[in-house]
């Protein structure tokens, strides 16, 4: 009877260490929460940033919940491949904390990476978060700040460049781009690696 016991609790002891190995992520910090309705039925949705801390590079989670008729929230997408960690190697890698907010119904990432701004603007539409816009605003390290405004949906590029501390703005033409299917928040990694 002992030793079924003692392989009993030994076989437990094993199973419980192996379900703590395979569950590896602790995104337990909550870093941003947005509400706001993302899908256009007149309910508040939520946005939520979670940093897993345990790890030593910082990953980053994003995740989007719809609420439903219900007043059940659905998880409609979760990534950690959207941010970059913010200690890739180890070190401090030089991001921001992302921000998030949702505006006329879309949702919007903004990040700072190096010496580049940028804003990723994403509509929600057939089971989908497409991207449709996006904004980089870059300093040279002088006194020339470039913006970059892509319409995805009109498909055009549009560029400005002002010297700090002016108003006057030189813009250039609007020029096309070829794009044949939007891109979406579900095939979306790393910012600085996207459509430019």
């Amino acid at each position: 009877m002992r030793k079924t016991l003692l392989v009993f609790l030994g076989f437990i002891s094993m199973n419980m260490y192996s379900q703590q190995q395979k569950n590896n992520e602790h995104f337990t910090v909550r870093v941003k929460e947005k509400m706001g309705d993302l899908n256009r039925d007149g309910l508040q949705d939520k946005v939520i940033l979670t940093m897993d801390t345990v790890d030593v590079q910082r990953p980053l989670k994003l995740q989007v919940f719809l609420l439903q008729p219900n007043r059940k929230l659905r998880l409609e997408f979760s990534s950690k491949e959207v941010f970059n960690p913010q200690y890739p190697d180890g070190k401090y890698g030089g991001d921001q904390i992302p921000d998030i907010s949702i505006e006329n119904g879309n949702l919007i990432l903004t990040t700072e990476i190096k010496d580049a701004k940028k804003s990723h603007t994403f509509r929600y539409q057939n089971g989908k978060f497409e991207l449709i816009k996006i904004s980089e605003i870059n300093w040279d390290g002088k006194d020339i700040t470039t913006e970059t405004k892509f319409d995805l949906v009109k498909g055009e590029k549009t560029e400005t460049s002002k010297s700090l501390g002016s108003e006057k703005a030189k813009k250039k033409k609007p020029t096309k781009i070829a794009i044949k299917t939007l891109p979406t928040l579900q095939n979306f990694k790393n910012p600085e690696n996207q459509f430019e």
